[in-house]
């Protein structure tokens, strides 16, 4: 891949499918508007993002270059340039980038490098390079000058009148993995292994989002989970992930590397919220996750004397309302930073009730219905995310929905310095992960799915979740 603006130079290139050691790729930024006094990429976060679609074949990059890995051009970075090196999990596959006046070069190669482009390539091509609060992007569209399986060849593009449409994502699913403790003896958990494979191919079909959180993750789910960590995505995922009980808890995923996590307990001791501070592009992005009580844990027992003051002031007459005013005064309280964050997981409870308020209530976003999607009907099951039967695998092995609620969210506390949106129903931007509900087909990887020997229908008794919060 190359791509160069305004004016290209030696042709370089390219994605060889039979041997990812060859892939190249060069990007060129040319503007007089690149000027001196250049921001520090040492001191304040650094970000490259390269976008062309994550469809198939396609070459979607996002990399947050380690600042220590920075070097000043003649000791003068301010005015000269700076210049970084890799390779470093941080960027994966650059070996550099060159930021001075008037250029930005960006060099990359090796297995490493995400963009396979073994079709041609959607254009445009979209580029944003963020340093602290300094921001250059360009977009390489048609015609190219080769564009094919293999090789793309832009040698200039006009710049786009603004970068408000070169978006940086954060893109985060949630799912309640079930951990079968309930179901029948030879079900294998009502087979756990197949619904956790089922649950990975979910997450490349989604492009990989950013963040993964999960639910219900057992002592048996965790080596399950763990063996796809390095092989679903181009990437490794690390894993924040604190054992309690070894029956219900919370894991999250992270493509990016974590600065702080933490496992808080709520009320009644059993249940808890893992946290984790992500070293995103967007800058220290916090993803939290937890599972409220369910009737097994009694959920709708009376607060009562035990109720901590939090909940008490917050009106809570139950243990799951007081759980949830617990939950939110976390959030409130580890989001100290200017970057947006995530509230993720199973509620156990409907939207516009007491537990749904202490999110909604702060302004924090519902991401399903500001996408526009519809609410739960629960007659059809659609846009519904729990109902399914967890104690056999009679409808874990139908493609019937049979959903009748939906409990299972993404909220999104906004960013108080950059302009974030949700984006729209449906994926209109093709990256794979949809403001909306999260594996919620029967099996499309398969003709067709059903009782073993066939593949499992749905990867738990829940649908998941998910957002896709584009940041310009």
């Amino acid at each position: 891949m190359r791509l160069a603006s305004p004016s290209a130079g030696r042709p370089s290139c390219c994605a060889r499918a039979d041997r990812p050691e060859a892939r190249v790729g060069r990007i060129l930024l040319r503007d007089t508007a690149i000027t001196a006094p250049l921001p520090d990429p040492r001191t304040g976060p650094a970000t490259f993002v390269l976008n062309g679609g994550a469809g198939a074949g396609q070459c979607r990059v996002v990399a947050a270059p380690a600042p220590g890995l920075w070097r000043a051009l003649r000791r003068n970075g301010t005015n000269r340039g700076y210049r970084w090196h890799g390779p470093d999990p941080s960027a994966p596959g650059i070996r550099r980038i060159v930021l001075k006046p008037g250029a930005i070069e960006i060099r990359a190669r090796g297995a490493d490098w995400p963009c396979t482009v073994t079709a041609p390539q959607r254009l445009p091509v979209a580029v944003a390079v963020r340093v602290a609060g300094t921001r250059w992007c360009a977009a390489f569209d048609a015609p190219a000058v080769d564009n094919r399986a293999g090789r793309v060849k832009i040698a200039a593009s006009p710049p786009p009148a603004t970068c408000d449409d070169v978006k940086d994502d954060l893109t985060v699913v949630t799912q309640n993995v079930l951990h079968g403790l309930a179901c029948p003896a030879g079900t294998a958990n009502c087979r756990l292994a197949d619904r956790i494979d089922l649950l990975f191919q979910w997450i490349a079909a989604s492009g990989c989002p950013d963040a993964v959180t999960l639910q219900e993750v057992s002592d048996a789910a965790l080596p399950l989970i763990t063996a796809h960590l390095t092989t679903t995505c181009p990437f490794p995922y690390a894993m924040a992930y604190v054992r309690t009980f070894g029956v219900d808890d919370e894991a999250i995923l992270s493509r990016y590397p974590f600065d702080v996590t933490d496992s808080i307990r709520l009320l009644g001791n059993f249940r808890h919220v893992t946290f984790a501070r992500v070293h995103h592009p967007l800058g220290p992005v916090d993803i939290f996750a937890s599972h409220l009580a369910s009737g097994s844990d009694g959920a709708q027992s009376p607060c009562a004397a035990s109720c901590p003051a939090e909940c008490v002031g917050a009106g809570a007459a139950t243990l799951r309302q007081c759980q949830a005013a617990q939950y939110a005064n976390l959030v409130a309280a580890r989001h100290d930073v200017p970057t947006p964050a995530v509230a993720t997981g199973d509620f156990n409870e409907s939207p516009d009730t007491f537990v749904y308020a202490q999110f909604a209530g702060r302004g924090w976003i519902d991401s399903h219905r500001a996408a526009g999607n519809p609410e739960c009907d629960p007659l059809s099951g659609a846009q519904c995310t729990s109902g399914r039967d967890d104690t056999s695998l009679a409808q874990l092995e139908s493609p019937a929905l049979n959903e009748n609620e939906r409990i299972d969210y993404v909220f999104v506390i906004p960013s108080s310095v950059r302009p974030c949106r949700i984006e729209a129903a449906g994926d209109p931007d093709g990256d794979g992960v949809a403001s909306g509900l999260f594996a919620g087909r029967p099996n499309p990887f398969v003709d067709a799915c059903g009782p073993a020997p066939e593949a499992i229908c749905w990867p738990s008794d829940h649908i998941g979740a998910g957002v896709d919060l584009g940041c310009t």
